[in-house]
């Protein structure tokens, strides 16, 4: 059951395994080094892995989270932080945010949505 808890949980994880714990060399090279991506994505991953364990003891649901996060992170933040460079680059920093921000609602979409689904899985 998604409650509100975890919505708020799924939330400050984010917020801290995407940006608190991203280093400034991932943050900025990660749009043009998949090594800095990588890190960055596994390091994310990890952090999920962890939570993942501690909300289903069923090591099934705890690989397919953490896979499916690492791969669908991957994805997205190849794409997104490819377009904000060049929003950045041109100086034009209202629509890089833009594209910060519908990179973040992805993020939020994907995390909610498997845990959903892992949640249900029998």
């Amino acid at each position: 059951m998604l409650s509100i808890k975890v919505i708020i949980l799924i939330l400050v994880i984010h917020f801290l395994a995407d940006f608190a714990l991203q280093t400034h060399s991932q943050a900025t090279q990660k749009s043009t080094s998949i090594k800095a991506l990588l890190k960055h994505v596994g390091t994310y991953s990890g952090i999920w892995f962890l939570v993942a364990w501690v909300w289903w003891d069923d090591p099934m649901k705890v690989v397919l989270f953490t896979g499916f996060t690492f791969g669908f992170h991957f994805l997205t933040d190849y794409i997104t932080s490819r377009i904000v460079k060049k929003f950045f680059d041109k100086e034009d920093y209202h629509n890089g945010f833009v594209v910060i921000g519908f990179d973040q609602v992805l993020h939020y979409m994907q995390l909610i949505g498997l845990y959903i689904l892992c949640d249900g899985v029998v």
